[in-house]
């Protein structure tokens, strides 16, 4: 999903219900095949007549064009169904998540961390580094998850409120993080990537206020299947 903004409008949602269930009906059927390839192609197509049918609202158009110029631009590698099942998933994600949480956003991301620490990740929130003065910083552990001051800075209000938007760092797979999160009410979004001279995976994830996100969402285990 990194050509396509995520975005949790009503519309959108049923745009790509409505793309995912007449793929499926023409794959049962036997008119579509289940190639990426077919696939792609036939999204295309039916894009194309819901654009110039005007099937759904006009909140929806840029999306529909964002689909198009993504076909345009890498054709039949467009993989358009993965992107379509991608938005789906996310759209399960957060409307699942919806639930009311009685602890404030604060005690439940310190839970969450005491949780991964019991799982044997180290956390550093935030890291005790100058990125004017020191080297770049280099985790001491395999499996750790950190924050720079500059994110950290004024996150939670008083009431323990997410107030803004701040990133996280994780180092080795972040998966067990993601779940954990999840559990405790948080919906995170991918940033960047990175692996270090020495071998460290760096994967960067974004948390936003009452989980109102926006990017490529990174997915919880039980939406993966």
């Amino acid at each position: 999903m990194n050509d396509i903004t995520f975005s949790t409008s009503s519309d959108l949602y049923n745009m790509i219900l409505g793309g995912l269930i007449a793929l499926t009906f023409n794959q049962v059927n036997g008119k579509v095949n289940y190639h990426s390839v077919s696939e792609t192609i036939f999204l295309a197509k039916w894009l194309r007549r819901i654009q110039k049918q005007k099937l759904y609202p006009r909140t929806v158009a840029k999306e529909i064009d964002s689909f198009l110029n993504l076909y345009t631009l890498k054709g039949r590698s467009a993989n358009l169904a993965t992107s379509f099942h991608q938005i789906y998933k996310e759209f399960q994600l957060v409307n699942y998540i919806k639930k009311q949480y009685n602890e404030s956003a604060k005690t439940r991301f310190e839970l969450a961390m005491k949780e991964l620490n019991k799982g044997g990740w180290h956390t550093s929130l935030p890291i005790t580094h100058n990125p004017r003065t020191d080297k770049p910083y280099r985790p001491q552990n395999k499996r750790e998850i950190f924050t720079t001051k500059w994110y950290w800075k004024n996150t939670f209000d008083a009431q323990g409120n997410l107030t803004k938007s701040f990133s996280i760092f994780i180092v080795s797979q972040p998966q067990q993080v993601i779940d954990c999160l999840y559990l405790h009410g948080f919906i995170l979004v991918k940033g960047l990537s990175s692996k270090d001279d020495e071998g460290n995976n760096y994967f960067q994830f974004i948390l936003f206020p009452d989980n109102k996100c926006n990017g490529e969402v990174a997915i919880p285990t039980k939406f993966l299947n």
